[in-house]
């Protein structure tokens, strides 16, 4: 299959086209014919940095990804072949991303992708939605009453924590950058 490899830390520069083998799947894993994934802030920090948490080299980064079920293992009940969905891939070693054709993921990492999102938008969520969720629920159990105050409320993470915050019954101010964000 068709990947975006790195081969060692640096700039975008790096990054190469190449052909490495499909991924072969656990039990429980799905293999997603790649649709769309986003780029999170971790993504380039491993790609730029190569931090501890990063990949064997060479490696196929990005976590985030939608995209169309091709296999399933034996062991996943939940989803069958030509099913849309969207996740992560549960981890950044070696060459498990999302940039390239196909992706093995976890099936506990994967949804059914919401029909009203396309690709690209339902690529843009896991990373951002599990962020919000552990900031805002796991930890603080913001909920019914509670004042939430989000930083960059039109950010990634900042979209998602007000809209949870709001559902969760919380009463919620941001802030933004300038005039033109604040219109959004």
């Amino acid at each position: 299959m068709k990947a975006m490899i790195i081969r060692a830390a640096g700039e975008p520069s790096v990054f190469e086209a190449a052909e490495i083998p499909v991924p072969e799947i656990k039990s429980n894993q799905v293999l997603v014919k790649v649709a769309a994934t986003s780029v999170n802030p971790v993504d380039w920090k491993i790609r730029k940095l190569g931090l501890p948490l990063g990949p064997d080299f060479p490696a196929v980064i990005q976590g985030d990804v939608a995209g169309v079920v091709e296999a399933v293992g034996g062991d996943v009940g939940d989803f069958a072949v030509g099913d849309e969905v969207y996740g992560c891939a549960g981890g950044v070693k070696g060459t498990g991303g999302a940039l390239a054709e196909f992706m093995a993921c976890d099936a506990e990492f994967l949804a059914p992708k919401p029909g009203n999102l396309s690709m690209a938008e339902a690529a843009a969520l896991p990373l951002v939605c599990l962020t919000a969720w552990e900031g805002l629920v796991d930890g603080a159990n913001v909920g019914w009453g509670q004042t939430v105050l989000v930083h960059a409320g039109v950010g990634g993470v900042g979209h998602v924590v007000m809209q949870i915050a709001i559902a969760r019954g919380a009463k919620v101010y941001a802030t933004v950058s300038g005039p033109e964000k604040a219109a959004l």
